[in-house]
C-alpha cells in the first residue's frame, strides 16, 4: 500500500444519490442574515471485489440569530466511486481492510466539494441563497464518523 500515491484517473465518481433532503425555511425573509451552525460527518462502505466505495455525507445546518430559528436543514448524500486497483489503497488487518488516510481523505474532499456545489444550486432560489458551505479541514471530516 503506497499511502502517497493517488492516481486521479483511477477514481471514478459513478453516482450521487440523495438519501435525505430536508430544507427548512423561515416563512418570511429575515431582517438580519443569520449565522449558521453547520455539522458535517461521514461514513464509508465498500465492496472490495467490485472495487466500489460509497461515502455518505451527513450535513446538519441550523440558523442562529441570538437563538436558533427554524431555518437550515439536514441532508444525507451518497457518493459512489469505482476505484481502479482499489487494493493499492488498503491492507488487511484483523481480517478487515484498513484504508490509507490519504485515500479516504481524497474521496472525502471530492465528495464534500461536490456537495457544496449541489447545495449551492439547491438553495439558489430560496432564502438560503447567500449561504455557501465553508471550506473545511478534511482531516477533521475524516475524524467525524457517523
Amino acid at each position: 500500500m503506497d499511502e502517497n500515491k493517488i492516481v486521479p484517473s483511477k477514481i471514478h465518481l459513478t453516482n450521487i444519490k440523495w438519501e435525505k433532503e430536508n430544507t427548512i425555511l423561515f416563512k418570511n425573509r429575515l431582517e438580519k442574515n443569520p449565522d449558521y451552525d453547520i455539522t458535517v460527518s461521514h461514513n464509508m462502505m465498500h465492496n472490495l471485489e467490485k472495487e466500489i466505495v460509497k461515502i455518505r455525507l451527513f450535513l446538519d445546518m441550523n440558523a442562529l440569530i441570538d437563538d436558533p430559528i427554524e431555518q437550515g436543514g439536514s441532508y444525507e448524500v451518497d457518493f459512489f466511486y469505482k476505484i481502479d486497483d482499489l487494493s493499492d489503497h488498503y491492507q488487511i488487518s484483523n481480517n478487515k481492510p484498513l484504508f490509507s488516510g490519504i485515500f479516504v481523505s481524497t474521496l472525502l474532499g471530492i465528495s464534500y466539494s461536490t456537495l457544496r456545489g449541489m447545495l449551492f444550486n439547491t438553495w439558489k432560489d430560496t432564502f438560503l441563497s447567500n449561504v455557501i458551505l465553508p471550506v473545511i479541514a478534511i482531516p477533521d471530516l475524516l475524524k467525524s464518523k457517523r
